[in-house]
């Protein structure tokens, strides 16, 4: 195996890598909606807290014992379902506090943690954040279903390629007739074309994404969220690139020997 055969196996590795990447992300990211999702079902079901005047007294409505059952509550639901999926404390390994700001707002958090009691404003405001957060969770799982068929289309596409590209870079040129290495040349810009058909549909989902999304210009997109520990950002793009320098790379050996002839 030359280095262009060794080059154009290692693009179908690299796309391997990505979709290991990938699934990953869908794992967690349906992981964390499942414990949203649950975690909102658990809220709903926790007494908001009252404090009315009575000659001057202050009692509390609809708490089965102290001050702060319904804080407890709320922090005991969360910590055995958001803080507890599979992958959290590898991925965030914060504590409570930091948790809820990340997640929802820092003064949810303080409302959460600092406050006396869990009334009705503030469960209408955890509800509402809950949701949000499950509900991006769930945008967010639809976009790297896209993702997940975006590349492996350009795996199907692009491994024949790589191995057709090995394949005429093992051959010997310097025997071959003019008008086999005339065919090999016509079927290099074949290949290199299947290439450029595959940057182009590539582009147009980035760009899709991104639109749907609603990203700022200066936000990082999908592959560079989903692919950030790989050393290659755009799987894809970066794979185009290579084959298509490996493309070159054999038909200049090409026509080299067709000038040969």
């Amino acid at each position: 195996m030359d280095a262009t055969d060794g080059e154009a196996f290692g693009i179908e590795r690299r796309l391997e890598r990505a979709a290991t990447a990938l699934r990953r992300e869908r794992r967690r990211t349906a992981d964390e909606f499942e414990a949203l999702r649950t975690f909102e079902e658990r809220v709903r079901e926790i007494e908001t807290e009252t404090t009315v005047s009575q000659g001057g007294a202050v009692a509390r409505v609809g708490v089965a014992a102290g001050p702060t059952d319904g804080l407890d509550s709320v922090r005991e639901a969360y910590e055995e379902t958001v803080m507890s999926a599979p992958h959290y404390d590898e991925e965030y390994g914060d504590s409570y506090v930091e948790s809820l700001g990340a997640e929802f707002s820092p003064d949810l958090a303080a409302a959460l943690t600092d406050g006396t009691r869990f009334n009705a404003r503030c469960k209408r405001a955890l509800l509402s954040a809950a949701g949000a957060a499950r509900s991006a969770r769930e945008s967010l799982l639809g976009t790297l279903s896209g993702e997940a068929e975006s590349l492996e289309a350009a795996a199907e596409a692009l491994s024949p390629v790589a191995e057709e590209v090995a394949d005429l870079s093992a051959r010997s040129l310097s025997e071959a007739p003019f008008g086999t290495l005339d065919a090999y040349r016509a079927r290099l810009t074949v290949l290199e074309e299947n290439c450029e058909a595959v940057a182009e549909e590539r582009q147009a989902t980035l760009f899709e994404q991104r639109r749907t999304a609603g990203l700022p210009t200066d936000a990082p997109d999908v592959p560079q969220y989903v692919y950030q520990e790989l050393p290659f950002d755009y799987p894809v793009m970066s794979a185009v690139a290579d084959l298509t320098a490996a493309v070159g790379r054999v038909r200049d050996d090409v026509e080299s020997a067709m000038a040969r002839c």
